[in-house]
């Protein structure tokens, strides 16, 4: 097992008990909560050289999004990714504006890239992603759907 993919265990796991009874869909990257009046979505996003992620939110209409150049994306295939703006990053003290890097381990390049971190390390993280779900995400789709109806 690498960090990574330790990390991505304990995402999995807060996702299925915490995301999934709140009715999200989908899969690590991409989650998305629809209703009549809105989708809701998250998508994570690992950094290339390793070592952290940042998690985006975003929400369309009901009947998904259609991009600049013309293309439909429907609700059930949408992600934070596809829309332009706004789209911040969860855990930003200026939150919604400003930069957010969840950290669970050195860059793949630095000295200890793959050695494991407690386990209760990533669980820890994932919970702070929650925690925000609540905190941040969650007031953030209301906003966005008062400002749209």
């Amino acid at each position: 097992m690498t960090p990574r993919t330790a990390m991505e265990s304990a995402l999995k796991d807060a996702i299925t008990q915490h995301l999934r009874p709140k009715g999200f869909t989908g899969s690590l990257p991409h989650l998305r909560r629809r209703s009549d009046a809105q989708v809701c979505l998250i998508s994570f996003q690992f950094f290339s050289a390793g070592g952290s992620f940042a998690v985006e939110v975003a929400e369309c209409g009901p009947n998904g999004f259609n991009t600049s150049w013309g293309k439909h994306i429907p609700p059930q295939k949408m992600t934070a990714q596809d829309v332009p703006a706004p789209r911040p990053r969860l855990g930003s003290g200026d939150f919604p504006n400003g930069d957010h890097w969840f950290a669970f381990g050195p860059r793949n390049y630095e000295p200890d890239a793959e050695k494991l971190r407690a386990h209760q390390d990533y669980e820890a993280l994932a919970d702070d992603v929650l925690r925000l779900i609540e905190s941040q995400a969650e007031p953030f789709w209301e906003q966005q759907l008062l400002a749209r109806t």
